[in-house]
């Protein structure tokens, strides 16, 4: 049995607690004054309604003041907040943590002014002598929060520089029903889980301009693939990695049950951008800051010699004049199917 922190108590933080709880490990499940009445509910209920779950006996629960006692004890530290708040939760735990802590990830996104990827902005975050000393893993791979909770069978990939404290962490959520491999391409999981957010906007307008035709789908799925090898391979990593189940099953999953998707298939339906997200009630599309932030590291990596866009990645390029050119997504997806 191991002490761990989840930091972000959102449905995949909650998801990955119950289940790590379920594991019979103890859980500090910490949360931000916002997610007081969530965590209040959970506590008095023993239930999270949303996940159809209970909540283990193993799991703890923290406010936001509560930050370093949340942290303390614990071998690894989970962060599980939005893109938008890596960095200031990342300088925050810096005071409390350890060298002999572990630092995990399950955060997808690209630094906006930076763009580095999340596990580049935690570890800048961290004291100057504890960068190189502190393990910092990422979570990859097709994670649907309820079926994280729910014990549904389940595949991920755990990688960090530090291969070891990938196999540790692997190990703790290793469970019947829950497999993991372990890589040293970090960088390549994060491009990953950031850009498959952007590809399953692109498998959703297909999907809504041709509805249930397989053919363009299979077609898209593929291509995804493909850019996002090219990607990875031009950032230094491994285009195995895109090709595995942190990138291919991470963009299906996506695809098929996220609110991605769901905003893509809007889009192919003859809605703007705007009228999409008004007919997703303005909830959270991951995949359009990613594409804003992916075009621009996209920019750089082309600048530098190291990627064609029009080439390697022009499915990724005809999406992103879609969404930030006003380009008819009609127009956006003939010119893909034209292309060479």
């Amino acid at each position: 049995m191991a002490n761990i922190t989840v930091l972000g108590s959102g449905v995949m933080g909650s998801a990955i607690a119950i289940h790590l709880g379920n594991n019979g490990h103890q859980v500090n499940l910490w949360g931000t004054k916002w997610d007081r009445e969530t965590i209040d509910e959970m506590k008095k209920t023993k239930e999270h309604t949303h996940l159809g779950v209970k909540i283990p006996e193993t799991i703890s629960f923290y406010y936001d003041d509560a930050l370093e006692e949340a942290i303390k004890d614990s071998k690894l530290v989970i962060i599980a907040v939005i893109s938008k708040g890596i960095e200031s939760i990342s300088k925050a735990i810096s005071p409390y943590i350890t060298e002999d802590q572990y630092i995990m990830s399950i955060t997808k996104g690209l630094h906006e002014e930076t763009l580095e990827t999340m596990s580049t902005v935690i570890r800048n975050a961290l004291p100057e002598d504890l960068r190189e000393k502190i393990a910092i893993i990422k979570l990859g791979g097709p994670l649907i929060d309820k079926e994280v909770a729910q014990g549904k069978y389940t595949e991920a990939l755990f990688a960090s520089k530090d291969i070891e404290a990938a196999k540790y962490v692997r190990d703790l959520f290793k469970s019947p029903k829950f497999r993991g491999g372990v890589s040293s391409d970090i960088d390549g999981v994060e491009l990953c889980a950031a850009f498959k957010n952007s590809y399953a906007i692109s498998m959703g307008i297909i999907e809504g301009i041709e509805q249930e035709s397989n053919n363009p789908k299979a077609a898209l799925m593929a291509r995804g693939a493909t850019e996002m090898a090219n990607i990875v391979e031009a950032f230094g990593g491994s285009r195995d990695t895109a090709l595995g189940i942190a990138g291919v099953g991470d963009y299906y999953v996506t695809a098929q049950g996220g609110r991605n998707g769901k905003f893509g298939r809007f889009l192919g339906q003859d809605n703007n951008v705007e009228q999409s997200l008004e007919k997703m009630n303005h909830q959270t599309v991951e995949g359009l800051p990613i594409t804003k932030n992916g075009y621009k590291l996209l920019k750089k990596l082309e600048e530098d010699g190291k990627i064609n866009m029009k080439k390697d990645t022009p499915l990724f390029l005809e999406l992103y004049q879609i969404l930030y050119e006003d380009k008819p997504v009609h127009e956006g997806i003939a010119s893909y199917w034209a292309s060479e």
